[in-house]
């Protein structure tokens, strides 16, 4: 299947659906917002350094650091520590839901904005939280360092205090003390290497980096989110408009336009019923060439599904009887047309030689429009004046076909913008039921079902009349 012809399936099948699915969540959401206030937004600047980050290049460190700053930011613990020490009467919950980190290019610096329907205690959160996720930063950086420094200088001062007394011993007179000096010894290497271990442990402390607010809060310019929300509405409602519509479309299939239908069927388009008379006799023309490299003399109507509006009928049946030709009916055919609107209906009979009846009848039953003369009688040279001969065609609903004929009838298919699958499966069932060839499609603007009230009339006006053959 087509790409083309899965868009036309949803788009002609189910346009108001997508477009009350798109309009409505759209007018939604601007009307609800409409009456709100934009809350306000303050955002300050953080510089955040580490092993991690410098690492990490590009795209990659920036993402670190946001995490971790983002991390820090929404602690609940943080949070609650700083609206206590604020006073700031807000749920943790809400302030980390207002809470935003993002990136800087490619650099370590971080912008964190908190959302606040008061600008004051918006700058107030940020420059507090700011403060206080530089602090857990640092702490997380640097504090197993700054610890086992502070370690190595509570031992090292605790060796130099021995070693004064250790060295006075091991220089005695006239006796030294030899364990002193051996004491003396080891106490003096293992300054050394504290000393050595500290001097490490500064150079990795120097190389970690600190954290810093570089910029205080400051309150962003206020935007109204009411344009941006309502396209997000109607996207997400066409979405789920295009969802459901492929759901449809899977459980009751369609095939969009009546090029495609007749495509599907391997017969022509034979033209429009009601684009106008031009149109029109057009339809009339291939109807007849299609009938008669058929070897037929009578076309049946058959809707995809269901029975066609009579008017429908009409039209084509007009078209396809053509104008140009005028009955010059005799006098008992005026005489048999009379009997026949009393009993089964009106016909159109044509006078012919010995008074038979003519050969082309258009008939008119349930559902089925009657064929219309022009106006005005015959003149006595009209009569005298030879007519053209031609075969004629007889159209007809589907509905009014006689079972029972043995004549051959050939199919002609009306569809309107959209047919669904399962009618193109009757129209073929029909066909393959029948024995009749499938002369082409006949296409309609609009749908081709008949009105309630049309149908009723059409149901009501039967009267009943003479028994038909079968």
């Amino acid at each position: 299947m087509e790409i083309d012809e899965v868009a036309a399936r949803v788009v002609r099948s189910y346009w108001a659906l997508l477009l009350v699915m798109t309009v409505l969540p759209l007018a939604l959401v601007a009307l609800l917002m409409s009456g709100q206030e934009p809350p306000s937004v303050a955002k300050s600047r953080l510089q955040s350094g580490g092993a991690a980050t410098d690492a990490a290049t590009g795209d990659a460190g920036v993402s670190i650091v946001v995490s971790q700053v983002k991390a820090f930011a929404t602690s609940d613990t943080l949070l609650r520590e700083v609206l206590r020490q604020n006073r700031i009467d807000r749920s943790a919950q809400k302030v980390a839901k207002a809470i935003g980190v993002s990136g800087l290019g490619t650099s370590t610096v971080v912008e964190l904005s908190v959302k606040d329907a008061d600008p004051a205690v918006a700058r107030t959160l940020t420059d507090a939280i700011g403060t206080a996720v530089v602090r857990e930063i640092n702490e997380s950086n640097q504090g197993s360092i700054r610890q086992r420094m502070a370690e190595i200088d509570k031992r090292v001062r605790e060796l130099e205090k021995r070693l004064g007394p250790l060295s006075r011993r091991a220089a005695a007179q006239p006796v030294p003390d030899i364990d002193a000096a051996n004491e003396r010894e080891r106490v003096q290497t293992e300054l050394a290497d504290l000393r050595s271990d500290r001097s490490a442990l500064l150079t990795q402390l120097t190389s970690a980096g600190t954290a810093t607010v570089v910029q205080p809060a400051v309150l962003a310019p206020k935007t109204d989110p009411t344009v941006m929300m309502s396209a997000i509405a109607g996207l997400v409602g066409l979405v789920g408009g295009i969802l459901i519509a492929v759901v449809a479309e899977m459980v009751r299939p369609t095939i969009p336009g009546q090029r495609r239908v007749a495509r599907r069927l391997g017969v022509p388009l034979l033209g429009w019923a009601d684009r106008g008379p031009a149109q029109l006799a057009d339809l009339g023309r291939r109807v007849r060439l299609a009938a008669r490299r058929s070897g037929v003399g009578r076309v049946a109507l058959v809707g995809a599904p269901g029975p066609l509006p009579a008017e429908l009928v009409s039209a084509v049946a007009s078209a396809v009887y053509g104008d140009d030709t005028r009955a010059v009916p005799s006098a008992s055919a005026h005489a048999e047309a009379a009997e026949d609107d009393d009993t089964d209906g009106p016909s159109l009979n044509s006078g012919g030689p010995g008074g038979k009846k003519s050969a082309s009848v258009v008939r008119a039953g349930a559902g089925t429009a009657v064929m219309t003369k022009k106006s005005g009688e015959a003149s006595p040279s009209e009569i005298t004046q030879p007519v053209p001969v031609r075969r004629l065609c007889h159209v007809h609903a589907f509905e009014d076909i006689d079972p029972g004929s043995d004549e051959t009838v050939g199919v002609v298919v009306a569809v309107g913008p959209v047919t669904t699958v399962s009618g193109l499966e009757t129209v073929r069932d029909l066909v393959a039921a029948s024995g009749w060839p499938l002369l082409g499609v006949v296409a309609a603007s609009r749908k081709t079902k008949p009105s309630r009230k049309t149908t009723s009339r059409s149901t009501t006006s039967r009267r009943p009349g003479r028994a038909r053959d079968i």
